[in-house]
């Protein structure tokens, strides 16, 4: 028999084979990410990342970083580097590096809304 046609036969049944995930996983299959109650905040609203990974970001007065998702035309971003007050559900997501090392629990303000802060002069 040739080993091209060994290649042939053999080559469906190493994919049908189920492989090991490398990924931890978790008890239900999917990732976990606890909702903690509503919150309202009041910061200055901060673009960070480089192009094209940009994300927006809440800096409070404490220095706490709360994420906000927003798309490219989103009104919101016309605020940028001004103060403004949020009110949403907060999101304490979990960090691993590639090497399992864990970064600080990142936070994220999701189904919110928001209004900016008026300036007294």
């Amino acid at each position: 028999m040739k080993p091209w046609i060994v290649f042939l036969c053999m080559y469906p049944l190493l994919l049908a084979y189920p492989m090991p995930s490398k990924e931890p996983s978790s008890p239900s299959g999917k990732e976990s990410i606890p909702v903690l109650p509503p919150i309202t905040v009041e910061g200055v609203l901060r673009l960070v990342g480089s192009e094209p990974f940009t994300r927006l970001a809440l800096l409070d007065a404490q220095h706490t970083i709360y994420y906000l998702e927003a798309g490219p035309n989103d009104p919101i971003r016309s605020y940028i580097g001004s103060p403004i007050k949020v009110e949403g559900l907060l999101v304490r997501k979990q960090v691993r590096l590639a090497d399992n090392r864990e970064l600080p629990d990142e936070l994220s303000i999701v189904q919110y809304k928001w209004e900016p802060i008026k300036k007294d002069s």
